[in-house]
């Protein structure tokens, strides 16, 4: 939990009692190697800490598996559709390795952006983020060759220690035997 409130407490300026209130409002999960933290169909009514380890962000699409995006360690994500609309969620999320993750659920979220303004600064920052992040990857698409977009993800060594092979070229829209040409130029 002291990981959770100091990522909080380097993103805003809280106060140690609302700061206290809040995280101990989260929960923990413990999710092995392959598990999943949330199916395709399943409804997201939570927000998400990522202490340890690394969830993968996907979708299937005609039997093809779709790397969206990688939560790694110190990543506060939720998935913002299902979340939002209480509709069902088309992503699954599953552990890459052992992870340890915080959740709190999305009354609770609602009821500390009401009562805490600083909460709610730290969420609008992190949906800020995440928004940027997001225009960065489909101007990437629009803009970059996929030689270059790999040679980004050197940028965040996490991508290329954890992730496999064809779940790196998928998130970057290539085959795998494009992404081993390029990782042999390397």
């Amino acid at each position: 939990m002291k990981q959770l409130s100091e990522h909080i407490k380097k993103n805003v300026s809280i106060t140690d009692n609302d700061l206290h209130e809040i995280s101990n409002s989260f929960q923990s999960k413990v999710l092995e190697k392959d598990a999943y933290l949330m199916k395709a169909g399943q409804y997201c009514d939570s927000y998400y800490f990522v202490a340890e380890g690394a969830l993968k962000i996907y979708t299937s699409i005609d039997d093809n598996e779709i790397t969206s995006w990688f939560a790694f360690k110190d990543y506060f994500f939720t998935e913002l559709e299902s979340y939002t609309t209480k509709s069902q969620t088309r992503f699954n999320i599953q552990a890459v390795e052992k992870s340890h993750i915080y959740f709190i659920p999305h009354k609770t979220m609602d009821v500390y952006i009401e009562k805490y303004p600083k909460w709610h600064e730290f969420v609008r920052k992190t949906w800020e983020s995440s928004f940027i992040k997001l225009q960065q990857v489909v101007l990437s698409f629009q803009a970059q060759t996929a030689e270059e977009r790999y040679e980004d993800l050197f940028k965040y060594p996490d991508f290329i220690q954890k992730t496999k092979q064809r779940d790196l070229a998928s998130m970057i829209g290539i085959t795998r035997f494009s992404l081993s040409r390029l990782r042999r130029k390397k």
